[in-house]
């Protein structure tokens, strides 16, 4: 993944018709907030099954949860951007653009969950200096759980990497004289 997209809005390809109707109704959606009209999200949503091309390249939901993160946790253009470059180096080293789906999918979750440890162990220290030992309390748990999730997905990326380099496993019986049965693997 080159980089992270700052923009909250995708930026679909100009020109086409289909651009057009995907501009046309994602700003009727955004505009409308939380009480959009009912018949233009599914309008909306198959437009993108059927056109993906609209959205820009590699566009995920995990980009628009890890910016908002990031948006929330600075409060300047160039921290913002080392947080971004950060998540980019990490997916690089992940090897991200040359993996199958489904590896992909836990890239995504590692590299959220290794954010929002880094962000967690901020606040954590922003929570020990301030004193509140209740609220210490709760970062810390909060810390260790979100250290739980990216265990949990750097195991799971292990273990389909594993599988993905496995052979298939072939049994062969065979009968032998005696009416016996081998089982050959």
């Amino acid at each position: 993944m080159e980089d992270q997209k700052t923009t909250s809005k995708p930026l679909a390809k100009q020109g086409s018709k289909t651009a057009k109707e995907f501009h046309r109704l994602y700003d009727k959606l955004s505009k409308a907030g939380e009480t959009p009209v009912k018949e233009d999200i599914p309008k909306l949503r198959h437009l993108l099954v059927q056109h993906p091309e609209v959205l820009p390249e590699g566009w995920t939901l995990n980009d628009t949860i890890r910016n908002e993160m990031i948006a929330a946790a600075t409060n300047d253009g160039a921290n913002k951007a080392l947080a971004l470059a950060e998540v980019d180096r990490w997916l690089k080293e992940l090897g991200y653009d040359s993996a199958p789906a489904i590896e992909r999918i836990h890239m995504d979750t590692i590299v959220t969950c290794r954010l929002r440890l880094v962000f967690l162990e901020f606040h954590l220290s922003s929570a020990m200096k301030s004193g509140g030992a209740s609220l210490i309390e709760h970062k810390d748990k909060m810390l260790s759980s979100a250290n739980h999730r990216l265990n949990k997905a750097v195991e799971a990326l292990a273990r389909i990497r594993l599988l993905a380099t496995r052979g298939p496993v072939f049994q062969v019986n065979v009968a032998t004289n005696g009416g016996q049965q081998v089982n050959l693997a």
